[in-house]
């Protein structure tokens, strides 16, 4: 009987143990850095840290808390940005959906010709202002589009170690071109950097 009772709390302690661990890798607390809206005591908000603004579920997927997302500052288009701590930057719209993105000027990176980068296993896609996919992870970088066309790559590289005068981070290696809208490729992604440059020099003025 001792020895079934022994087995029994044992057990019990076990399922306990198992069951604060799963609770805490369910939910991971993460701290963020996002300006809040601008209110009558604080007109103009700077960008400044937040703990615990969003949790990480069991899947990795990052879900803000509801009252850091009641603060913060959406724009005409009902977006807003944060930065959450070893995670990088996102849009979050007003219903709470998110969308992770690519970084640009220590922010998080722009609308350009409606369409916004974000990182889908190991490559770039491009997102619109409702967080639809419209064009999927191909290539290892992208630059953002210009007159209709963004500069891709692939078997590039993407260094962390520098950036150029702007801050911008520095891609190494691998063949490049030009993708439109559509992602078509209307400089076949077959050239050294510079010599696709000189093929989207000879295109057509969009």
């Amino acid at each position: 009987m001792r020895r079934m009772k022994a087995c029994h709390l044992f057990a019990l302690s076990l399922a306990l143990a198992l069951l604060i661990a799963t609770s805490a890798f369910a939910a991971q607390s993460l701290d963020c850095f996002y300006a809040a809206r601008p209110t009558a005591k604080n007109p103009d908000p700077e960008m400044s840290l937040h703990r615990n603004c969003a949790v990480v579920s069991g899947d990795g997927s990052v879900r803000i808390v509801a009252r850091h997302l009641q603060a913060l500052d959406f724009n005409a288009d009902g977006l807003a940005t944060f930065n959450a701590e070893r995670r990088g930057w996102f849009y979050v719209l007003r219903n709470g959906r998110i969308l992770e993105v690519l970084s640009e000027d220590n922010g998080a990176d722009d609308f350009v010709e409606g369409l916004v980068r974000g990182r889908r296993h190991g490559k770039v896609a491009f997102f619109d202002r409702s967080f639809r996919m419209v064009l999927p992870p191909i290539y290892d970088f992208a630059w953002p589009f210009e007159n209709g066309l963004a500069m891709v790559c692939s078997g590039c590289t993407e260094r962390t170690d520098a950036s150029d005068p702007d801050h911008h981070g520095l891609v190494d290696g691998g063949l490049w071109g030009y993708i439109d809208h559509h992602g078509r490729e209307v400089v076949p992604v077959k050239y050294s950097r510079d010599e696709a440059l000189r093929q989207g020099e000879l295109l057509p003025k969009r």
